[in-house]
């Protein structure tokens, strides 16, 4: 259209969801999620989707549309990190392989407790108007377990309505108390600092650790329990009145990685406990990457995952969902600019012809099938494309080059926790085909390029699972290059670099579309390799 004129500058809206308020509110296209998760009748809790995929701006969506007396999104930063990490017992005891699983949980269920009573009653700011409130439940109760409930409310009642970090304190102080108790006067003062754990002798580490678990079992969360059903019953029993807490960006550095993954375990548990008041909901975002990686460093006997499944909403888009996203955002963009026409994709980008084909096909099968991938693509389009009346096929090639970098650049980042040796091991696919036969793979990880990768990861000083079983190949001999390959397949399959094959030419899996995992053994069961498009250009694909 010859009245369009694409200016400098010009976006369908920014990566991060917090940065893209204007685009989001105008333009959030909803595919079913919002509506499900806000029921309350409903079990699923967690969205659960890939760096890009959605979650944060799902989540403001949802506390935009709730009324703003009833939803709170939680600041974590705040509310752990400054006490939790300073606690000089909790590193002590997590460094000594204390099982502090139940304190974590009674940790979080103290802390939403408490929270979602501050939602419902924001004016009991003072001691007298919250006795008030105790006394008014007083009238209600009727069961000796409702008693117990409400003598653990009174028993914190000059705690209840300061912030939420003081109360945290006060219960690390009250445990830390407790396991002191019983051991001669300074013993923790002198263990705590400068690695004392490593002073500790054989039978001071086990009277440690029968203290420590000794205090977790005495905690109060059976109390708590009691005082989460009176909450059902006599406090948010109006089904017209749901209550939410909203809780982002637990990638963040919001606690020390050294208790991150036991905290979110511990999150996810009482998500499902807190399912028994009805008229309460607990949503949280979290990356797929995080949530694996957390089972896994948390994993203990007698763990169900199957029974997560139920607070689990995958976050997954269809092409046409994703098409309507770009759709709506392009018509935002150009709105009353140059035409009264509502502007679209076809409008802006060029026809499909037998020598370039599809332009949405040729953008689409470069994404993950995720909004962050496909807007980040049109945007580096746009801007190879300044003064220009629309996208031509030039600046589709040159936005691809700049896009492909940035993309795997990306991955690096989102796979950083659990592969950080990915960055370097993606380089194993730099100059070859698109398709990769297992055999030729084979040829290219050879001994010679494990040498290399290992000078690389101990230069670098990477630790992870593929870098300790190179390490243990070249030093000791004691890994199978084998058993490493397929070690490296699992994690290029894991992370989208690749798809897996048994069958040519196109039943490739990928880990953004089927199974998100597959180990070493399904990996092995592979006859063919397929880079994705998205990293062509980046990795020098040949076609």
């Amino acid at each position: 259209m010859e009245d369009i004129k694409i200016r400098p500058n010009m976006k369908i809206g920014q990566l991060d969801a917090e940065s893209d308020g204007k685009f989001l509110s105008e333009c959030y296209i909803n595919n079913g999620l919002i509506d499900v998760l806000i029921n309350t009748n409903t079990s699923e809790a967690i969205i659960l989707g890939r760096t890009g995929a959605g979650k944060t701006a799902s989540l403001l969506t949802i506390d935009e549309r709730i009324d703003q007396e009833h939803s709170k999104l939680l600041d974590l930063e705040n509310v752990f990190l400054r006490y939790i990490d300073n606690s000089n017992i909790i590193k002590f005891l997590t460094d000594n392989d204390v099982n502090l699983d139940l304190f974590y949980k009674y940790l979080w269920r103290h802390v939403l407790t408490v929270e979602f009573l501050k939602l419902k009653y924001p004016h009991l700011k003072d001691k007298g108007k919250f006795f008030q409130f105790i006394n008014d439940l007083k009238d209600l109760i009727r069961r000796p377990e409702e008693k117990i409930a409400l003598n653990y409310l009174e028993e914190w009642s000059d705690k209840y309505w300061v912030e939420t970090v003081e109360n945290i304190e006060e219960i690390v102080k009250s445990f830390s108390n407790d396991i002191s108790a019983g051991f001669e006067a300074g013993f923790f003062d002198s263990k705590i600092s400068l690695d004392g754990g490593q002073t500790l002798t054989e039978e001071q580490k086990i009277q440690v650790k029968n203290r420590a678990q000794k205090t977790v079992n005495n905690l109060q969360i059976s109390e708590l329990s009691k005082v989460i059903d009176l909450m059902d019953k006599h406090v948010f029993n109006d089904s017209k009145k749901p209550y939410y807490l909203l809780i982002d960006k637990l990638d963040e550095n919001w606690v020390s990685i050294e208790v991150k993954y036991s905290l979110i375990k511990g999150l996810i548990e009482e998500i499902r406990h807190f399912r028994k008041i009805q008229n309460v909901k607990i949503l949280v975002s979290l990356r797929v990457d995080l949530y694996q990686l957390t089972l896994e460093k948390t994993r203990s006997s007698g763990f169900q995952e199957d029974k997560l499944l139920s607070i689990i909403y995958n976050l997954n888009w269809t092409e046409k969902v994703l098409k309507d996203i770009v759709d709506k955002r392009i018509t935002f963009l150009f709105k009353h600019q140059y035409t009264n026409k509502n502007i679209v994709f076809e409008d802006l980008f060029p026809s499909t012809n037998s020598r370039n084909g599809d332009p949405w096909q040729y953008l689409i099968k470069r994404t993950f099938w995720r909004p962050r991938d496909i807007l980040h693509f049109v945007n580096y389009c746009l801007n190879q494309s300044i003064e220009k009346n629309l996208v031509d096929w030039s600046s589709i090639y040159k936005a691809e080059k700049e896009y492909s970098k940035e993309r795997l650049k990306g991955l690096y980042e989102e796979w950083h926790d659990i592969y950080p040796s990915l960055q370097y091991l993606s380089y194993l696919l730099s100059d070859s085909k698109e398709i990769i036969s297992l055999e030729d793979f084979n040829m290219i990880l050879s001994e010679d390029k494990l040498i290399s990768f290992y000078q690389i990861l101990k230069k670098n000083q990477v630790s992870d699972e593929i870098s300790n079983n190179i390490f243990s190949f070249i030093d000791d001999g004691i890994s199978n290059r084998e058993d490493i390959m397929f070690e490296i397949l699992s994690c290029l399959y894991r992370s989208g670099l690749v798809g897996l094959s048994d069958n040519l030419p196109d039943s490739f899996d990928w880990s953004f579309r089927n199974s998100s995992y597959k180990s070493s053994f399904e990996c092995s069961q592979s006859k063919w390799i397929k880079i994705h498009k998205m990293f062509h250009q980046a990795l020098n694909t040949r076609v």
